[in-house]
């Protein structure tokens, strides 16, 4: 329970100390249940990390931003007892490394995106869908997507479930099929999603789905979203069940194509 009780505040910490959130925010944002989400927000607010003013929620402890994702990692960690964990580590290291805000980290247990209230308002929406094809021993990854944000909107991003089931939350039964992320707030134009599986079995082998993202557009003079990759910096990649890289090139490939 303590270690649930970490990582819920975590979830807290990163969602509010960027600006303040109302409670139904925090719902969306953490992903908590009703009922312990008010239990963990009066656990902060009596130990003074959160102020509440006006029903919106504050953090008022330590941002840490120098550690962004620490307290995370660690709750993640211990949450998952030991198992695999490296690769997940990894790849939440790697999101939270682009964000210029903890709230990023909060960001990569949200499906459905917020949209500001000054946002222009879509024409429409089309539904593109990430795969990956003939790979061997999957058991990590994380791709970059560029699009212009002034034609489009990020509305919604959904687990493929090949690599990569469930956003994380402290209340997961079931981690068989994988822990997905997402991070929105990395910069103009830009998106990571990632996945990874738990335990110590062998990765995914074959060709699967590893994201469904719902996109909203504001002209119909639109360029189609990309995967962009930097070999670099490894923001697009592929990882196999002893943290080696798996090449993107010949017979392992990535697709991002439209479904609907």
């Amino acid at each position: 329970m303590e270690n649930r009780r970490e990582v819920d505040f975590t979830l807290i910490r990163n969602a509010t100390d960027k600006r303040p959130r109302t409670f139904t925010e925090l719902l969306h944002v953490t992903k908590l249940s009703r009922k312990t989400l008010n239990l963990r927000l009066k656990n902060l607010c009596a130990e003074g990390l959160l102020t509440k003013e006006e029903g919106m929620y504050k953090w008022n402890g330590t941002s840490e931003s120098g550690n962004k994702g620490g307290h995370l990692v660690k709750g993640l960690s211990k949450m998952f007892d030991g198992r695999r964990m490296r690769t997940g580590v990894m790849l939440v290291a790697l999101l939270a490394s682009f964000s210029v805000s903890g709230y990023v980290l909060a960001m990569m247990f949200a499906p459905t995106m917020h949209v500001e209230p000054h946002a222009p308002k879509a024409l429409g929406s089309f539904t593109m869908a990430l795969d990956v094809n003939n790979v061997k021993d999957l058991c990590g990854w994380q791709v970059l997507v560029a699009y212009n944000p002034s034609e489009l909107e990020v509305m919604e991003i959904i687990p493929g479930g090949f690599v990569g089931a469930e956003y994380p939350s402290s209340e997961m039964a079931d981690v068989s099929g994988g822990i997905f992320l997402n991070a929105t707030d990395i910069g103009w134009g830009k998106f990571l999603v990632g996945g990874f599986l738990i335990g110590n079995g062998p990765g995914k082998d074959g060709s699967g789905r590893l994201a469904t993202i719902v996109f909203g557009y504001y002209t119909c003079d639109y360029k189609l979203p990309s995967i962009a990759q930097d070999e670099s910096t490894s923001e697009t990649c592929l990882l196999n069940s002893v943290n080696s890289i798996i090449s993107i090139g010949g017979q392992t490939s990535l697709t991002f194509e439209v479904i609907s």
